[in-house]
């Protein structure tokens, strides 16, 4: 079971998984978060152009055209003329698919994929029971599970799963994240237990397999089909791909046939340009970018724990440091000074200070509402091009500045959300 508290007594928030606090009070807050880090985006690269900012985020978010594509585009009818299901057909390949056996389709975002299935396949009071490797799923498998009014349970770790299991938990569908909003990992091996348990139970299994890209990089693991043989799984072409923000939903035909269906009557289904810029991102896959990345972080690694009196962790190709340990340590510096932030305000703190010195882009700067309470660090795209040096040296920037501001709340609230 979720905790209800974090370790410093500040009550959670279970649509988001961290405490609220008295500057990110709510996803208003968050979005004016987002804004003002776009806005720093903007000024920074006004002055020093775009090698001004390094993207440490893990996402690309482009839209890779090749000459000629703009004949797709022209309009709907261009687009239908010339699409052969060419997207549908390299991915299902990638993801280990059997044509003969399986099917795909490409939603506007992952979240949106995810909704699609949850209302195809849950019937009221229906249970989803979450596996995750830590901390917690992403916000949109909780509030897909909300809006197709199924019940919602998560466990952490392969021993609760089948604790729940054997307590009697009954569930329609299981999903399982194969890495973490907090780029905690979940091993194959456990995957694969785990589907077996979900199939034992009588339940369907899904796959939150967003960060596929960087678990067959880094990990060297069997792509979404392949690893446990799920009813379905999805897929970012954004994260650790250079696509656009969009997430290919892949299964067994008629699971997909419905989530398809309920996909296209709600408007989840991506437009033409996301689908082209997808499909020329899915060309162009390339493994060996994300592998040298996550040599860079090895290598950084033992540094960053010392730093932090050993509260870093691996986070696939990145490091990170979650919420409640970064502020620990701030207080551990801080000699007797309280303070009013919450985790996830320490983590915004740190990374706004990270970004206006020295141009790094983390999730926290530049995520939407409700991504997770951490600090990550991800080498990929831009980590080689910024340095090992001033990698380390942006990280102690933001863990001083936020010690800095621990008891000052205004400074802070200046930081994450710039001037009134």
């Amino acid at each position: 079971m979720a905790p209800r508290a974090d370790r410093f007594g500040h009550p959670i928030d279970p649509t988001v998984s961290y405490a609220r606090g008295p500057i990110l009070t709510s996803e208003l807050e968050e979005t004016l978060r987002q804004r003002h880090g776009y806005e720093l985006i903007r000024e920074r690269v006004a002055r020093g152009g775009d090698d001004a900012v390094f993207n440490l985020t893990g996402l690309i978010r482009g839209f890779p055209f090749k000459p000629g594509d703009d004949a797709w585009l022209r309009s709907y009818i261009h687009f239908h003329a010339r699409n052969h299901g060419d997207l549908e057909t390299l991915a299902l390949k990638i993801l280990g698919g059997d044509p003969q056996e399986h099917d795909g389709f490409l939603a506007t975002r992952v979240s949106a994929g995810i909704l699609a299935v949850m209302l195809a396949t849950l019937a009221p009071d229906d249970l989803v029971l979450s596996l995750v490797p830590a901390d917690r799923s992403h916000p949109s498998v909780r509030q897909s599970v909300d809006l197709a009014r199924g019940r919602f349970e998560e466990v952490i770790g392969l021993p609760a799963f089948e604790a729940a299991l054997a307590s009697g938990a009954r569930p329609r569908l299981v999903v399982i994240s194969t890495i973490g909003p907090s780029k905690h990992h979940l091993p194959a091996a456990d995957v694969v237990a785990a589907a077996r348990l979900a199939r034992g139970a009588g339940a369907l299994l899904m796959l939150d397999d967003a960060h596929m890209a960087a678990r067959l990089a880094y990990y060297e693991e069997a792509p979404g089909l392949a690893l446990a043989d799920p009813d379905v799984t999805v897929w970012s072409l954004d994260k650790h791909l250079g696509g656009p923000r969009s997430g290919f939903v892949a299964g067994r035909k008629a699971l997909v046939g419905r989530a398809r269906a309920r996909a296209f009557a709600l408007g989840l289904e991506a437009q033409p340009a996301q689908y082209v810029a997808g499909l020329r991102a899915l060309e162009a896959w390339d493994p060996e970018p994300i592998r040298r990345c996550g040599e860079m972080a090895r290598r950084l690694f033992p540094l960053l724990q010392e730093s932090t009196g050993g509260r870093a962790y691996m986070a696939g190709p990145g490091l990170a440091v979650a919420g409640e340990d970064l502020l620990d340590l701030a207080l551990a510096r801080a000699a007797g000074r309280r303070s009013s932030l919450v985790p996830v305000e320490a983590v915004a703190v740190a990374s706004f200070a990270m970004m206006e010195r020295d141009g790094v882009i983390t999730i926290p700067v530049t995520g939407m509402p409700g991504a997770a309470c951490v600090v990550r660090l991800m080498m990929y795209p831009d980590g080689l091009r910024l340095g090992d040096r001033t990698v380390l040296e942006a990280a102690a920037h933001g863990v001083a500045t936020l010690v800095d501001v621990l008891d000052q709340p205004e400074r802070a609230s200046r930081l994450i959300l710039g001037a009134a």
